[in-house]
């Protein structure tokens, strides 16, 4: 694989296959997606960030952290996808991607995204996961004039310069709370959140559905983002009666509070967002994983369907020793959303073409998961499934249920 790095950055590590395999503090890694179109010899005046050669995006996240298992996989779902299609890059031009580590701190997310945008001269900014960091972000890229392609869900209305791929964590704790009451029976539930916008958001959903459900919340309680100890909100939902609890926090703050209940002698069935189908979960709980439900909008990696086998074949050939999981899915998907707009964009490539690119997409097949895209529409996904950890695999138990709103 032809790879560029920046002057101040440090080669990662390769893979047999010859892609990157982990991430140094900063990087910058060159790879090329999509395949080339009719082409024009140059462009009509410069955009920032575009050479007659050259891409230069920029992403903000965590290198380092409580949350670097996730962007671990999400990495690999992006590269893999770029890595396939690196021989004629998108209209002759290759991309080159920068990496800022937040370390999960919104602070630091702002100022990363402003270095990329005013020193670096990034094109565009891509690549960012979670929402208290998205959130930091979507202000200053709309007073900037920079395309955002987020993997976290924009608000509603849409800004006009942000775009994301998730369902918003409302949705997904929405349809999440509606299916274990109406079809697991389970009425008594209670919330254990991260007391940040990713709880308050998650909340919002469970409350809408209980409430619409004519169903009373048995406990919510919070902890601050880091909390190890759980013993105090454990006690609190098991004192509440709760038979379910949902969870609205990373995956080590929720398996260390499942591991916590159990402890002490709690058990209920536990619920959470995508998180759930990550492959960190079942490490840090073992036997413990089997019975949690998640709500994710992306397909089971254990799913026969063609477009999750091509997804599988492409990422275990750029890394072979991946094990694949939701966050692996949502970056191949995430990548496979760019590469199609800055093909459709044309070689005269410039911000405002890459916006109107993005509108017209409409319907998208990623092969993972359901898109669509418009005006109106920046958020892509299009629906959430229902999975339950049995005997050690993700069993889907729910349809696609359609986002209508």
């Amino acid at each position: 694989m032809n790879r560029r790095h920046s002057s101040y950055s440090r080669p990662a590590p390769t893979t047999d296959a010859g892609a990157p395999s982990g991430v140094t503090r900063r990087h910058a890694i060159t790879t090329a997606a999509a395949v080339a179109l009719l082409a024009r010899p140059s462009l009509a005046r410069a955009e920032t960030g575009v050479t007659d050669n050259e891409i230069l995006l920029g992403a903000v996240y965590a290198l380092t952290g409580p949350v670097r298992f996730i962007t671990t996989s999400y990495e690999q779902g992006v590269q893999s996808v770029l890595n396939e299609v690196n021989t004629t890059g998108i209209h002759g031009r290759k991309i080159r991607w920068l990496i800022e580590d937040d370390a999960y701190q919104p602070a630091r997310t702002l100022a990363g995204a402003k270095k990329l945008v005013e020193r670096d001269n990034v094109f565009a900014l891509f690549g960012q996961i979670g929402l208290p960091t998205t959130l930091a972000v979507v202000p200053y890229a709309e007073q900037a004039k920079v395309p955002f392609l987020s993997l976290t869900a924009t608000s509603s209305p849409p800004p006009v310069y942000t775009w994301g791929m998730q369902a918003s964590y409302t949705d997904l704790m929405y349809v999440l709370t509606q299916h274990v009451v109406k079809s697991l029976g389970l009425k008594k539930i209670g919330y254990l959140f991260q007391n940040d916008d990713l709880g308050e958001a998650g909340k919002v959903g469970v409350a809408r559905a209980l409430k619409e459900l004519g169903v009373p919340l048995m406990a919510d309680v919070g902890y601050e983002r880091g909390t190890t100890d759980f013993g105090t909100q454990v006690l609190k939902l098991r004192d509440s009666g709760a038979e379910m609890v949902i969870s609205m926090g990373t995956a080590p703050s929720t398996a260390t509070a499942v591991k916590q209940a159990a402890a002490y002698g709690y058990k209920p069935t536990w619920g959470t967002y995508g998180v759930g189908g990550s492959g960190t979960l079942p490490n840090l709980l073992g036997d413990l994983i089997n019975g949690l439900v998640f709500a994710t909008e992306v397909d089971s990696i254990y799913s026969d369907a063609p477009g999750v086998i091509e997804a599988r074949r492409v990422i275990v050939k750029h890394f072979p020793n991946a094990q694949p999981d939701f966050t692996t899915f949502m970056g191949y998907a995430h990548a496979k959303v760019l590469a199609k707009a800055l093909e459709m964009a044309g070689r005269d490539l410039t911000r405002e073409k890459l916006l109107a690119a993005m509108v017209g997409l409409g319907n998208f097949d990623s092969g993972v998961m359901p898109l669509s895209f418009s005006k109106d529409k920046h958020t892509g996904s299009n629906g959430v499934k229902i999975f339950q950890w049995r005997g050690g695999k993700q069993v889907a138990i729910s349809p696609w249920t359609p986002i209508t709103k």
